[in-house]
């Protein structure tokens, strides 16, 4: 059963995310989770191996960042971010 997990967070909602995390599940960074990929990029490049890993491009776009392309994370817009919620069968908000 695969699961969406959205990290709004850096620190303790993304610690306790990786935690449950299961191969085959994604994961969607959004608003000041987004700079985990810069702050934990090791961790991420880990993770890439067994999740699909996704930021959405508005949260990255307003905060400055840009994406880190050595990580082959994909953008997704908010049409994105609905598209993925239809495809995995449950969502779990990390915050």
């Amino acid at each position: 059963m695969a699961t969406l997990h959205t990290v709004n967070k850096n620190g303790q909602p993304l610690e306790l995310c990786l935690r449950v995390v299961n191969k085959g599940d994604s994961l969607l960074l959004i608003e000041d989770g987004v700079y985990a990929l810069f702050e934990v990029p090791d961790i991420l490049a880990e993770l890439i191996k067994d999740v699909s890993l996704y930021v959405l491009e508005a949260d990255v776009l307003a905060r400055g960042v840009s994406n880190r392309n050595e990580l082959e994370i994909e953008l997704v817009d908010y049409q994105g971010f609905v598209s993925l919620t239809e495809t995995n069968e449950k969502t779990l908000s990390w915050f």
